[in-house]
């Protein structure tokens, strides 16, 4: 009952994190139809290039086993043992092309499904693997019944349409007889590429729904629950509580630093009570023109405005310049210089206030 409702809280597509995870294992949606193809391409192009080589070795093979009938003795088994192995090794010669071909060709299948997969876990052993009853489970469950019978299906369908193939050309393979042992093998060789060509033509078709399969069930099999999804989120990007306590303590930080150069101002202009910017302008500081060392709205505007009245700092009213001030320059940065001229009057005035204080 548990794993049917925690199968059934996975509504969620594998994101992009969790299938780089399974490819890493080597868990990737494979049709081995798709493998089949590419093998039996290498089967065509192996046969049509290298085709006469190959029949030319096997043919002066038979020849030569024909030719030498009467004087190869087997009485001893150590003969025949010699015979044998001597056939199969030549047949076995003759036939690597294609066998080379075929390996090759199967493996690019895999590449272009999924990509390059370098991964040991696949080959490593495990225990659940060679357990005799984990064993019997994946051989009589539904996805060994449901491989079985689609394999089944593919057997019967190319199954019955090469014998078709063959059964329109038994008149010519009947006259095979009449002829020599070097046009039997073209004829041979002829309609093994006919037979493969309908095999492959058949396979695509076959490749091409077995892979949207198994892509469906790949997908289907590694779908992802909301808290598992909140769960990567949490590992890729940190826990949203913890990000979010993060930037406050950066924010209440970066207030305390503006505040502490409140002091430091020369002046704050003000809204009077929506906005407040203190300005500094300290020339003998290196200060190349007026800078804000902080602004605010509302309660901060409130909390710059009591700062700078403790610290004897002047309080300047001009709502548009405070807005301006505010929108337009950021903490720490000089004023631009279409402003220059307004706030050298907000800086003359400051210098007059002072200087009649001081008198």
């Amino acid at each position: 009952m548990a794993d049917d409702e925690d199968q059934s809280s996975k509504t969620e597509d594998p994101t992009s994190r969790k299938l780089d995870k399974l490819k890493e294992d080597g868990n990737v949606p494979t049709s081995r139809e798709v493998n089949h193809v590419f093998a039996l391409i290498g089967i065509l192009m192996v046969v049509g290039l290298a085709g006469p080589y190959t029949m030319k070795s096997l043919g002066d093979l038979f020849i030569s086993i024909i030719a030498n009938a009467g004087s190869i003795r087997l009485e001893e088994r150590s003969s025949i043992g010699v015979v044998l192995f001597h056939s199969g090794l030549s047949t076995i010669i003759a036939l690597m092309p294609i066998l080379l071909v075929m390996l090759v060709l199967g493996y690019v299948g895999g590449i272009i499904q999924n990509g390059p997969v370098f991964s040991s876990k696949p080959i490593t052993p495990n225990l659940e693997k060679i357990s005799i009853v984990a064993g019997f489970k994946r051989l009589f469950s539904l996805k060994s019944l449901a491989e079985f019978l689609k394999s089944l299906a593919k057997f019967v369908v190319i199954g019955i349409a090469l014998a078709l193939v063959v059964k329109a050309d038994l008149p010519h393979i009947y006259s095979l007889a009449q002829t020599g042992v070097g046009s039997a093998l073209m004829a041979t060789k002829n309609l093994l590429l006919v037979l493969v060509g309908v095999a492959l033509l058949l396979m695509v078709f076959l490749a091409g729904a077995d892979l949207i399969f198994q892509r469906m069930q790949f997908t289907k099999q590694h779908m992802m629950s909301r808290r598992e999804l909140k769960d990567e989120v949490k590992e890729t990007e940190g826990d949203p509580y913890v990000k979010q306590r993060q930037r406050q303590i950066r924010a209440d930080r970066a207030r305390q630093r503006m505040m502490s150069s409140v002091p430091e101002a020369d002046v704050v202009v003000t809204n009077p009570t929506h906005y407040a910017v203190a300005l500094r302008y300290k020339p003998d500081d290196g200060d190349a023109a007026p800078t804000v060392v902080a602004k605010g709205t509302d309660l901060m505007a409130l909390r710059i405005r009591e700062v700078a009245t403790e610290h004897n700092v002047p309080l300047y009213e001009d709502p548009p310049l405070a807005r301006q001030l505010y929108a337009e320059v950021d903490i720490d940065e000089p004023i631009p210089l279409q402003l220059y001229e307004v706030v050298a009057k907000v800086i003359s005035f400051v210098h007059e206030l002072k200087a009649r204080k001081n008198r």
